[in-house]
């Protein structure tokens, strides 16, 4: 294998046309230069330097030509090195996100990508929907790097969570619903109906949501139709099935007969945190959290 260091002597060398100047530039003496070139002509069983008179040097016919092709080579190992070193400091090769579906429509992981691109371009990101639980196994097991899920009570050992954005909480129903005839709805209105919740048959989170719309509204808990997302909550809202309390960011998905409603007496929000490994690549995490805020 061809040494680097034999390379840089003979392009600078090549590039110069004398060997103290190449030796000065390098940081090395003269002798040094002359070994290294004299190590790489012998691997390759060709002269590449032809040595002139008054110290001038010029590149053989075969120097000539291999100049080029170490030039690319050097351009190569330069970039090999510059894209180690980055890796190392988590600044390139793949990141694996995961995203809950409201970190597309509060548009929080769109900023992030767009920030990764601009500021970490030798990373490839990839993004991935999972839901929230799944999401910290995948932590936990290094499928993906970071995860964009809803708050928990707790987390697993070894991964931190910050808070990156709050919404409020709306409902969406069927437009024909009786309560949709209302720009605002009293949170005690709200009993007697059935609420669509995509739950994933836990007993945190959006259920949360429900009981404290029940307790603020002075009801009792009501009937639950658990699903698996929120378009499909959004969707069974708009037939009337039951209506959802749903993030305000839902607002911009637009379905024929599904309305959106404010509810007032009520100031329950709605988190999404990013997840990681302590031990994950600091300076993306740097870069989705200033993106996120």
């Amino acid at each position: 294998m061809l040494d680097p260091l034999c390379l840089r002597a003979f392009i600078a060398v090549a590039e110069l046309g004398h060997f103290v100047r190449a030796a000065d530039l390098l940081g090395v003496t003269q002798s040094v230069i002359s070994k290294r070139l004299q190590r790489l002509e012998d691997q390759l069983g060709v002269r590449l330097i032809e040595r002139g008179k008054r110290n001038r040097v010029q590149p053989t016919r075969a120097g000539t030509l291999f100049l080029a092709v170490a030039r690319e080579g050097m351009a190569g190992l330069e970039q090999m090195e510059r894209l180690g070193r980055n890796i190392a400091r988590g600044e390139a090769g793949p990141i694996r996100i995961g995203y809950v579906f409201s970190a597309i429509m509060t548009g929080v992981l769109p900023r992030m990508i767009r920030a990764l691109r601009d500021r970490l371009p030798d990373l490839e990101v990839h993004p991935k929907s999972l839901e929230t639980p799944e999401q910290l196994m995948a932590i936990g097991d290094g499928r993906i790097d970071f995860g964009i899920i809803r708050p928990r009570p707790s987390y697993p050992p070894g991964i931190a969570a910050t808070s990156i954005h709050r919404e409020s909480v709306i409902v969406a129903m069927a437009a024909d619903h009786p309560l949709a005839a209302a720009g605002t709805i009293p949170v005690q209105h709200l009993g007697g109906n059935r609420f669509i919740v995509p739950q994933f048959h836990e007993e945190v989170g959006l259920i949360d949501i429900i009981r404290g719309i029940a307790r603020a509204g002075r009801f009792e808990m009501p009937d639950i139709i658990r699903t698996t997302d929120f378009i499909t909550a959004a969707g069974l809202a708009a037939a009337g099935v039951g209506i959802a309390a749903v993030p305000g960011s839902l607002e911009k998905l637009h379905l024929d007969g599904l309305a959106y409603r404010q509810i007032a007496n009520h100031a329950m929000s709605l988190d999404l945190v990013l997840v990681h490994r302590a031990d994950g690549p600091q300076a993306a995490l740097a870069v989705m959290l200033e993106a996120a805020a």
